[in-house]
């Protein structure tokens, strides 16, 4: 029985793209990936959709059907070609820069209700609400890593301006994490009325010993309890040896000093899609 496959992610290049699918075989079911190395392999208005994509691939692919769980595909000789895990899924080490105590689930056991971004989700357990983070990709691994450095780092602080993780995310097997669960502050995004509050809840934020570093009104919610702070991929935290204590403190400056105008920029950089109604 040929497998069930549906398109996950994605990340389009000038000239390639990576794919990353669920794929549901008769007994088992896991997540892979594929690096489209000539996007002419697929036409143009197919390299989005997923069903032609898979349908695409598997016509051009003879192993698709196959088990594998990364794949290269492009072209030589005028000929689409192929190998079969010539690469490894990323995934983040639990290491300094992660808790190794949260609990650990399976992407493929998460119910999604809304996609706020491309890595950001509503999850539902039970009548609660949380937020599902996920690194789809390797190169954004950095960026995931930081993130939970932050988090980690902030609540054994004391920080209750940030979420709280209460789980990671992986795909495959346990140790392949690539994802988080933390709760969700309901209440609404900062706008310039909000100012001298989140003045001054940025003030506490930085006492903890971090600049956030992609400071927005979206990453601000105004909750029942105040001001808090949503989305460290870009943060610093005072531990980093690369920066001297004066830049560091520089950085919070400049942050500080560009609250304001982050308050009432008008753009709409960073703003999440709109949850629709169930």
């Amino acid at each position: 029985m040929a497998p069930q496959d549906k398109l996950l992610s994605l990340d389009m290049g000038n000239e390639d793209c990576f794919y990353r699918f669920r794929r549901d075989c008769e007994f088992t079911r896991t997540v892979v990936y594929v690096h489209l190395q000539n996007l002419d392999i697929i036409a143009q208005d197919r390299q989005t959709y997923g069903p032609e994509v898979i349908k695409d691939l598997r016509s051009n692919v003879e192993v698709w059907d196959q088990q594998w769980t990364t794949l290269t595909v492009f072209r030589e000789d005028g000929k689409v070609r192929y190998m079969q895990d010539r690469w490894k899924p990323h995934f983040l080490l639990l290491d300094a820069a992660a808790s190794s105590d949260l609990p650990r689930l399976n992407f493929l056991d998460l119910e999604i209700r809304h996609g706020f971004k491309n890595r950001v989700f509503l999850v539902q357990d039970g009548t609660q609400r949380q937020i599902l983070k996920i690194c789809p990709f390797e190169f954004e691994l950095q960026y995931f890593r930081r993130e939970v450095k932050a988090y980690n780092t902030l609540s054994e602080r004391g920080c209750s301006l940030i979420p709280r993780l209460s789980a990671y995310v992986f795909e495959r097997s346990k140790e392949q994490i690539i994802g988080f669960i933390c709760e969700e502050f309901r209440g609404r995004f900062a706008e310039p009325s909000d100012y001298s509050e989140c003045k001054r809840s940025l003030r506490r934020l930085h006492s903890y010993g971090v600049v956030h570093g992609d400071l927005n009104k979206f990453n601000i919610i105004i909750t029942a309890y105040g001001p808090r702070f949503i989305d460290l991929e870009k943060s610093v935290l005072d531990t980093d040896e690369r920066i001297s204590k004066d830049e560091f403190s520089r950085l919070q400056q400049e942050e500080f000093d560009k609250l304001e105008k982050a308050l009432s920029d008008e753009e709409g950089w960073g703003k999440p899609w709109p949850e629709l109604k169930l």
